[in-house]
C-alpha cells in the first residue's frame, strides 16, 4: 500500500471509529435518561424480578437514603440509579450484568455506586430503622405471644444462629482469623430473628475462625438478655447444640430417651428454631451476592457491610410483603452446625438454663398429653 493510499484508509478508519464512538456516547446518554426514571418503562412483576424490591420500596428507600443515609445525586447519576446499580449487584453478585445490559457505566463507576449505596445503608440511621432487638416490654410481649401462637413454646422473643458468607482470601497477616473449619475463608454472621423471619440482630464483626459460642459471649444482644434476667424478665432466645445452655438461652437436649419429655420439647424446639434457618436461605437466595455459591471478592470490612446491607434489604422485603424470588432455600444446610459446645464456666447459670429447661419441657409434655 502505497503511503497516499494508507494515509487516505488511516483517516477513513478514524472517522468511522470517531462516528461510532459518538453513536455508542448517545446511546449510553439515551438509556441513562430513560433509567432515571425507570418506574415507567418497566412492570411491576419484572422490577421485582430484576431488582428484588417493590417500586413503592423502591422509592421510598431512595427517599430514605438521601434524608437519612447521606446519599447524593451527581450532575451525571441520580441517586435512583445508584441505587438501582446497587440493587442489581446485590440481587446478581455479578458486575457483567450491570455493566454489560443494564445501566452501561464503567466497572470503576458501577463500583463506586456500590460502595456509596453500600456506605448509605450502614448507617445508623437506617440500620436502627429497619434491624433492632426489641428493647421495650410491650415488644417484647408481642413477640412471645406471636412464638407461643405459632411454635406452643412460651417465653420465646427470637432465634438465634450463625451462617458462613464467602470471602476473598483476606492479607496473608488476618488470613487465620477467617479461614473456617469447612476449608474456605468466610465471615461467621450470627443472626437473631423473630418468628416471621425478620431480623432483630446482626453481627458480622468476626471472621469464619470464629466459633458460634465466642460470637455469642462477646454479642451487646447476651449482655442486654442478662440484663432482662436480672430484672426477673423470663424471656429466651432459642438456639442450637452449638450454644451454652442458659436461664436466657435455650437449647435442644443432648441424646434424649425415646417417647420423652426431653424429646417432646427438642421436637419443639426444632419446629420453632426453624425461622433462622429460613431466615438466612430466604436472605441469600433474594440477594444472591451473599449467596452460598458465591464469593465476595472485597477486604473483611467491606463483606461485613455488604452483608448488613443485603439484611437492612431484607427486611425491606418483609416490610413491604415483597414475594420471595422462585426456588427459594427453605433451610441454608451451608450454616447448619453438628458440634456442642461444651458447658464449661459459669455453673449456675448452667445449672438454673437446664431447671428451666426442665420446667418448660415438662410443661410442653403436659399440654401436649
Amino acid at each position: 500500500m502505497s503511503a497516499r493510499h494508507y494515509l487516505v484508509w488511516d483517516m477513513v478508519a478514524k472517522a468511522a471509529y470517531e462516528d461510532e464512538r459518538r453513536e455508542q456516547g448517545k446511546y449510553q446518554a439515551d438509556m441513562r435518561k430513560i433509567l432515571r426514571n425507570p418506574l415507567q418503562h418497566i412492570s411491576e412483576n419484572n422490577f421485582i424480578k430484576e431488582y428484588r424490591l417493590s417500586k413503592e420500596a423502591f422509592e421510598d428507600l431512595c427517599d430514605l437514603l438521601i434524608n437519612h443515609g447521606d446519599l447524593k445525586s451527581t450532575q451525571r447519576v441520580s441517586v435512583e440509579l445508584q441505587v438501582l446499580c446497587a440493587l442489581l449487584f446485590y440481587a446478581q453478585g455479578s458486575y457483567q450484568r450491570i455493566t454489560g445490559k443494564a445501566h452501561h457505566f464503567s466497572q470503576e463507576a458501577v463500583s463506586v455506586y456500590i460502595e456509596e449505596v453500600t456506605t448509605a445503608l450502614n448507617h445508623p440511621n437506617i440500620g436502627k430503622r429497619f434491624i433492632n432487638f426489641p428493647t421495650t416490654r410491650l415488644e417484647r410481649d408481642a413477640i412471645k405471644q406471636s412464638f407461643f401462637n405459632k411454635y406452643g413454646i412460651p417465653g420465646v422473643i427470637g432465634s438465634i444462629d450463625c451462617s458462613h458468607f464467602k470471602i476473598f482470601t483476606p492479607k496473608k497477616e488476618e488470613e487465620h482469623l477467617y479461614f473456617c473449619r469447612k476449608h474456605y475463608h468466610s465471615m461467621n454472621v450470627q443472626m437473631i430473628c423473630d418468628h416471621n423471619c425478620k431480623i432483630l440482630s446482626i453481627n458480622a464483626k468476626f471472621g469464619g475462625a470464629a466459633h458460634d459460642s465466642f460470637i455469642w459471649e462477646n454479642s451487646n444482644v447476651n449482655n442486654y438478655i442478662q440484663s432482662l434476667h436480672r430484672r426477673n424478665e423470663i424471656v429466651w432466645l432459642l438456639g442450637d447444640s452449638g450454644y451454652p445452655q442458659r436461664p436466657w438461652l435455650m437449647t435442644p437436649y443432648l441424646n434424649p430417651t425415646p417417647n420423652s419429655i426431653e424429646e417432646t420439647f427438642n421436637a419443639a424446639h426444632t419446629s420453632a428454631r426453624v425461622v433462622i434457618e429460613n431466615t438466612f436461605g430466604r436472605l441469600k437466595n433474594r440477594w444472591r451476592c451473599v449467596h452460598r455459591d458465591r464469593t465476595l471478592h472485597y477486604r473483611p470490612e467491606k463483606c461485613s457491610q455488604i452483608i448488613i446491607a443485603c439484611s437492612v434489604l431484607h427486611n425491606i422485603a418483609l416490610k413491604y410483603n415483597v414475594p420471595d424470588p422462585e426456588e427459594i432455600c427453605e433451610q441454608d444446610q451451608e450454616f447448619h452446625r453438628e458440634e456442642v459446645v461444651l458447658e464449661d464456666g459459669g455453673a449456675s447459670d448452667l445449672l438454673m438454663g437446664r431447671a428451666l429447661r426442665d420446667q418448660l419441657a415438662r410443661r410442653l409434655a403436659s399440654r401436649r398429653s
